[in-house]
């Protein structure tokens, strides 16, 4: 089978600036390819990749989905990256083909009833749009076997009442070694943004003088400089923005990662990443993390915004087996489970039936 699959419209692969959902397109390829499908990705202009089918296409980068505003209204651009996807795809697709769509955007949930091939969708963020809501809503309710989300605590924030499926990310584990014994630094891990909480971080480090490294790629770096004026005694140190291997190799030497969005996460993968390592995860409980961060025995999960909270967590990190946060892993989160929860999609949308 042809499965297609979509990229993130925001930046190109290899950028960071995808988050998540840059690990979960090229993992998918792999899994797919592994399966015996081929599984070419269709990504911006710009994108890097170690797979062996990458389309890039040109066309203008779309704002990140954080940005839109709760009630305004979308942005559409004749020129942009997915509307020349989609053409190319709409040009090329076959009935007895799959488009497996990563982008968050109402364009391609829209277009799905037209398309000749089944265009199926996994929803990489919580509810922050009216207009995106109301449209995965809709293709719920008209084809639920096309809409997969990523954690049920995600699916729930749709209100959607009709089975969901659910497909989380997975990790090849050779690529995170274990450790069992860390360094004495926390750390944090994401996009350096606004909404990802990183202020947080610095109240908690001026606070309690634990060392934090902040990895992730510097997508604003006035909030950066911000924060580095306003707690100057916050050890709080960046060490960029890694890639594998050596981000795991910086993860396994953590005592534990912090997670502190003040958005609801659909998952957050970077949590899993730790845990794959070993090193348990401090998060507030908003959003996917719930279902991996698991008290008092791969981490702590803290009542949102309670800089109370996480500085009690962090104190008393050492009770976390690091081996319970690995046999999580091992357990449910694999390239394995992933390329086994892909396959059993594609049967389903194939099939014309509903999960």
């Amino acid at each position: 089978m042809r499965v297609y699959l979509l990229s993130t419209a925001v930046a190109p692969l290899g950028s960071g600036l995808g988050g998540g959902v840059e690990h979960m397109v090229v993992t998918a390829a792999r899994q797919l390819l592994a399966l015996g499908h081929r599984a070419p990705i269709i990504a911006p202009i710009g994108s890097v990749a170690d797979i062996p089918d990458l389309i890039a296409l040109p066309g203008r980068l779309a704002p990140t989905a954080v940005t839109y505003g709760r009630n305004l209204p979308l942005p559409i651009e004749a020129d942009a990256f997915l509307v020349t996807a989609l053409r190319w795809l709409t040009a090329r697709a076959q009935p007895d083909d799959v488009i497996l769509n990563f982008s968050y955007d109402w364009l391609p949930l829209f277009l799905s009833d037209y398309l000749p091939c089944p265009l199926a969708t996994l929803v990489s963020m919580g509810p922050l749009n009216r207009s995106m809501d109301l449209e995965i809503r809709r293709c719920a309710a008209r084809h639920p076997e096309r809409i997969a989300f990523l954690s049920a605590v995600q699916a729930a924030s749709f209100d959607i009442s009709n089975p969901i499926r659910l497909i989380p990310p997975g990790l090849d584990l050779a690529h995170y070694p274990y450790n069992a014994h860390p360094g004495h630094a926390v750390g944090w891990l994401g996009r350096i943004a606004p909404e990802k909480g990183l202020e947080d971080v610095f109240a908690l480090s001026a606070r309690t003088g634990i060392t934090v490294m902040a990895f992730g790629v510097m997508q604003q770096q006035a909030y950066w400089d911000r924060l580095v004026k306003g707690y100057p005694n916050a050890a709080v140190r960046y060490g960029g923005f890694l890639t594998m291997p050596a981000l795991a190799a910086a993860v396994r030497e953590l005592r534990a990662l912090l997670m502190t969005p003040k958005w609801l996460e659909a998952f957050g993968i970077v949590g899993i990443e730790a845990l794959a390592c070993g090193t348990p995860v401090i998060a507030y409980q908003r959003g996917g993390v719930s279902e991996y961060v698991r008290d008092g025995e791969t981490g702590w999960l803290v009542q949102p915004d309670d800089l109370d909270g996480l500085c009690a967590a962090a104190e008393q990190i050492d009770a976390i087996d690091r081996a319970h946060c690995r046999a999580l892993v091992e357990n449910r989160y694999t390239v394995a489970h992933y390329g086994a929860a892909l396959d059993r999609w594609l049967r389903v949308l194939t099939a014309g039936a509903s999960a």
